[in-house]
C-alpha cells in the first residue's frame, strides 16, 4: 500500500503543478471543472486496482472453498484422490530423473541412428567385415612385398654367381693352357716324361671346367625361376592392392558417413542410442501415463463442484501430506487478509477523492452530469 500512497501522491503533485501553471489562465469556474476532471482520471485508475483486488480476493476465497470441500470429503473418496496424487507424484519424479540425464551422444548423432536403426546392424557388420577384410589384404601385401625383395635379392645373388663362374672358366683356361705350356716345354726341351702329369692336368681341368658349366646352366634356370617368381609376386601384389584400396574406400565411405573412425566406435555409437532411445521411449511413456492420471484426478475432483479442479494436478503434495496442505490453507488465508486491508485502503482512497471532486463542484453539478456518472459507477463499484 505504501507504494500505491507514493503512486498516488506523485499523480496529484504533477497535477497541482500543472493546475498552477495555468491557473493565472483560468476562471474560477473553469479551474474547479479542470481539478475535478484530474481526480476522475485519478478515481478510474483506482476503480480498476479495486476491480482486479476483488478478483484476486474472489478467486483466494474460492480456492479456500475448494480446500474446505477436500476437507470434509468422506475418507474412502479422499483416499481413491491421494492414491491418484502419488501416481502423478511418482510419474513427476520419473520425468525429473530423466530431464537430469545427459544424453553421451549428440541430437544430430541421435537424429542419424533414429533415421536408419533399421539398417545400421548391418551397417555395422558391414563395416566389420570390410575392416577386417582391409586388414587380411593388408598383411597378403606385406607378405607379396616381403617374397618380391627375397625374390629380388636371390635373383641378385644368382646374376652375382653366374659372373663369378664366368670368371673362373676363364681363369680355368688360361691355368690349363700354361700348364700344357710348362709340360710340353718339359717334354720335348728337357726330355722329361710328362704324360702322368699331362693326363691329371687335362682331368682337372675338364671336372673342374664341367662343373662351373653346370652350375652355370642351373643358374640360367634359377635366373628364369627367380624373375618368373618375382613377376609373379609383383602381379599378386598389384591385385591386392587394388583390393586394398577398394575396401579401403568402403571402410572411409562408412566412417564419413556416420562420422566415427571404426566399427568399434560405430557400435559404441549404437549402443548408445539404444540406451537414449529405451530412455526416451520410457520418458514418452511416463508423459503419456502422466497425462491419464492428471485427467483422472481433474475428473474425481469434478466430482465435488471445485472451482478449479485442473490447478490441483501440480499441487498434488498437498493432496498427500496434511502438514502441506494446512500450509497452503494458510498462505491463502494471510494473502487474501492482506487484499481485504489493500481494498479497504483502495476504498477509502476513492471516498476521499470523491469528496474532494463533489466540493470542486458544488453548486455546480447541472453542468458536470457526465462526472457525476463516473462518481455514481464507482461508488457502485465500492459497494459491490
Amino acid at each position: 500500500m505504501g507504494i500505491f500512497k507514493r503512486r498516488k501522491k506523485k499523480t496529484e503533485e504533477s497535477y497541482l503543478d500543472g493546475l498552477h501553471l495555468e491557473q493565472s489562465l483560468m476562471e474560477p469556474r473553469q479551474q474547479a471543472e479542470h481539478e475535478a476532471l484530474g481526480l476522475c482520471e485519478q478515481l478510474i485508475g483506482q476503480s480498476r486496482e479495486l476491480g482486479e483486488s476483488k478478483k484476486e480476493y474472489k478467486l483466494i476465497t474460492s480456492y479456500l472453498e475448494d480446500i474446505q470441500k477436500l476437507e470434509e470429503m468422506p475418507r474412502e473418496e479422499f483416499a481413491s484422490l491421494v492414491e491418484i496424487a502419488k501416481n502423478i507424484v511418482a510419474l513427476n519424479q520419473k520425468r525429473e530423473e530423466f530431464g537430469k540425464k545427459k544424453r553421451t551422444i549428440s541430437d544430430a548423432q541421435y537424429a542419424q541412428m533414429e533415421q536408419l536403426a533399421k539398417e545400421m546392424p548391418d551397417d555395422i557388420e558391414r563395416l566389420k567385415t570390410n575392416e577386417n577384410y582391409q586388414s587380411m589384404v593388408r598383411r597378403d601385401i606385406n607378405y607379396m612385398e616381403g617374397e618380391k625383395s627375397e625374390w629380388g635379392y636371390y635373383l641378385e645373388s644368382v646374376r652375382r654367381e653366374q659372373k663369378l663362374l664366368k670368371v673362373a672358366l676363364f681363369a680355368i683356361l688360361g691355368l690349363l693352357s700354361a700348364a700344357i705350356g710348362v709340360m710340353l716345354y718339359l717334354r720335348y726341351g728337357l726330355r722329361m716324361d710328362m704324360t702322368v702329369w699331362m693326363l691329371g692336368v687335362l682331368l682337372i681341368a675338364v671336372l673342374s671346367g664341367g662343373a662351373c658349366l653346370l652350375r652355370l646352366q642351373n643358374d640360367r634356370e634359377e635366373l628364369k625361376n627367380a624373375r618368373a617368381s618375382v613377376n609373379r609376386a609383383i602381379t599378386v601384389s598389384n591385385q591386392l592392392k587394388a583390393k586394398f584400396v577398394h575396401a579401403t574406400n568402403a571402410v572411409d565411405y562408412a566412417c564419413e558417413k556416420f562420422h566415427v573412425n571404426n566399427s568399434m566406435e560405430l557400435n559404441y555409437l549404437w549402443e548408445q542410442y539404444l540406451e537414449a532411445a529405451k530412455e526416451q521411449e520410457a520418458f514418452e511413456k511416463a508423459n503419456e501415463d502422466l497425462g491419464y492420471f492428471n485427467r483422472r484426478l481433474v475428473r474425481e475432483l469434478e466430482k465435488y463442484q471445485l472451482y478449479d479442479a485442473q490447478i490441483w494436478t501440480s499441487q498434488v503434495v498437498a493432496l498427500i501430506d496434511k502438514k502441506d496442505m494446512v500450509e497452503m490453507k494458510h498462505s491463502l488465508i494471510v494473502q487474501r487478509q492482506k487484499l481485504r486491508i489493500r481494498m479497504e485502503q483502495q476504498v477509502k482512497t476513492i471516498r476521499e477523492a470523491q469528496k474532494q471532486i463533489l466540493i470542486l463542484l458544488k453548486d455546480k453539478r447541472e453542468y458536470h452530469k457526465e462526472i457525476m456518472e463516473v462518481l455514481r459507477s464507482i461508488d457502485q463499484m465500492c459497494r459491490s
